[in-house]
């Protein structure tokens, strides 16, 4: 997926978000469970963790893409590429 189509999809979710209809159950379906995970300034906020079920890596230690949307409470999180579930 190109960066422009990642934004786009961003924005779309953040507005969502923003507006109290996201992320949905079917936003998190697929989305990969970030185990052990902080907080990292590379620079720019991103999550380090063990991801399982990540599309692209399966199951491994990962520095997420950016993060723009954190909820602790919820569980969930969103990074430029994808929500991730939080455990």
């Amino acid at each position: 997926m190109d960066l422009t189509t990642k934004i786009e999809r961003l924005a779309v979710d953040l507005r969502a978000i923003a507006e109290g209809r996201g992320p949905t159950a079917e936003d998190l379906e697929d989305a990969p469970l970030l185990l052990n995970w902080r907080g990292h300034l590379v620079p720019g906020l991103h999550l380090i963790g063990d991801v399982i079920g990540h599309p692209k890596l399966g199951t491994t230690d990962i520095i997420t893409s950016q993060l723009y949307w954190l909820d602790p409470k919820r569980g969930t999180a969103r990074t430029l590429s994808r929500y991730y579930r939080l455990g």
